[in-house]
C-alpha cells in the first residue's frame, strides 16, 4: 500500500472544547504521522473555496458560519493507505452511527458539530492538502 497525505481538520466544536490534543493523539495512535499543522480561523473566502461543491445548497451558510465561528487545527498527515484509513478512524458522519472507538462516537456532539473533517477521496486529498499548506506538503 502506498504512502498518502491526507487533510483533516479539528473543526470549531472540538477546539472550543479543548479536544485537540486528544484528537491528535488518537490519530497518532492510528498511525498517522503529523506532517504539517496549523491552528488558524478559517475566512468565508477559504470555507467558500475548499466547500465549493456545497455552493447554493441549503445548508452551505450555516456550514459557513460554523466553520467561520471558531478556530480550526488544520493538519496535514500520512501513512499507508491514508485516506481510507482515517476516514474509517473517525467514524461515520452522525455520531449516533458511528462505530465505538472512533472520534465521532468519541468527540461530536451532533451530526453538524461532528468535531472532524477527513478527506474523503485521494483526488480530494490533494486538493484539499493543496489549499491549506501548498503543494509542497504533497511531497513524501
Amino acid at each position: 500500500m502506498a504512502i498518502e497525505r491526507t487533510l483533516f481538520i479539528v473543526k470549531p466544536d472540538a477546539t472550543t472544547r479543548n479536544l485537540v490534543g486528544k484528537i491528535i493523539a488518537h490519530v497518532e495512535g492510528e498511525g498517522f504521522k503529523l506532517v504539517e499543522a496549523r491552528y488558524t480561523r478559517l475566512t468565508r473566502e477559504q470555507c467558500n473555496e475548499f466547500y465549493a461543491e456545497h455552493v447554493g445548497k441549503g445548508f452551505f451558510p450555516e456550514l459557513v458560519d460554523f466553520m467561520t465561528s471558531a478556530p480550526v487545527m488544520l493538519c496535514c498527515l500520512e501513512r499507508e493507505g491514508a485516506v481510507a484509513k482515517l476516514r474509517e478512524v473517525i467514524g461515520a458522519t452522525d455520531p449516533a452511527a458511528a462505530a465505538e472507538g472512533t472520534i465521532r462516537k468519541l468527540f461530536a456532539e451532533s451530526k453538524g458539530r461532528n468535531s472532524v473533517h477527513a478527506s474523503d477521496s485521494v483526488p480530494s486529498a490533494e486538493r484539499e492538502v493543496k489549499l491549506f499548506f501548498g503543494v509542497a506538503a504533497l511531497s513524501h
